[in-house]
């Protein structure tokens, strides 16, 4: 594995650790909603603030063996394949849009698709896509056609019914009423089907390595950091990098590394 991707790694998992946390602190602000009533009585929660996390340094040691450095290569054009990713993203949720709003067996309320949603859902396609494309640049993307289908389809299908219009849509309604629940049943595989029809209408086959931009890159060092491996190899072949990372601005970046 080359040294940069394991860097790279480390700081995507941890800008994923702050995404969750976020999530979670967003979550747990309608607990703590004011005026908010729980069980006929006044929601004490709405008295403080709500919880949240940002861990604003970390400090790592990271242990490798060295196995090859590779002088000539290229490496993956974050910017360039982010906008390819959000125009793909934009086309597919556009078709999607249409093709629900003009549904008759949906029979769609006017102004149900806003603004808002059409951008939580280009913004969620995207972001997912480009995780394909890194994870298929890095040949660590061994996915079939068919489940890379899957995923994106589960992700526009579930943005789609966490949305509170469309969920009060789908439950308007007696729900104890058993023509009901087949009624949702059925717009519910119908909106699935939408997000299927619109990802096949643009995610042809190889359509995620065309999104994929490639510059030529720096020489890579090609590393091991197997735990096994390191414990097998003797202390004077064994390579430390010290690495301060720090968030700033809503991103991790690397702010000092050092060989020890």
């Amino acid at each position: 594995m080359q040294l940069s991707k394991v860097v790279g790694a480390i700081l995507n998992d941890l800008s994923e650790a702050q995404d969750l946390a976020n999530e979670y602190s967003s979550q747990l602000s309608y607990k703590y909603k004011k005026n908010q009533v729980v069980d006929n009585h006044e929601n004490v929660l709405s008295n403080f603030q709500v919880p949240s996390a940002v861990l604003c340094e970390i400090n790592l040691d990271l242990k490798f063996l060295i196995k090859e450095i590779n002088l000539d290569g290229f490496t993956l054009d974050f910017e360039q394949t982010q906008k390819n990713c959000d125009t793909k993203a934009s086309k597919i949720v556009k078709h999607l849009t249409e093709e629900i709003n003009k549904s008759e067996d949906l029979n769609i309320e006017p102004n149900m698709i806003t603004s808002d949603l059409i951008n939580r859902l280009q913004s969620s396609l995207a972001k997912e896509l480009y995780i394909l494309c890194k994870k298929a640049f890095s040949s660590e993307n061994d996915l079939a056609e068919s489940e890379i289908q899957k995923i994106l389809t589960d992700r526009l299908e579930d943005e789609l019914l966490k949305w509170e219009g469309i969920q009060n849509f789908l439950e308007k309604g007696d729900v104890n009423d058993p023509k009901q629940v087949k009624r949702v049943g059925e717009r519910r595989e119908k909106i699935k089907k939408y997000c299927q029809d619109s990802l096949n209408n643009e995610m042809q086959e190889s359509a995620l390595t065309t999104m994929i931009e490639k510059v030529k890159g720096s020489p890579k060092t090609d590393v091991i950091v197997s735990p096994v491996a390191l414990n097998k190899a003797s202390t004077e072949t064994i390579q430390s990098l010290r690495i301060t990372a720090k968030y700033n601005e809503s991103r991790w970046t690397i702010s000092n590394a050092e060989s020890t």
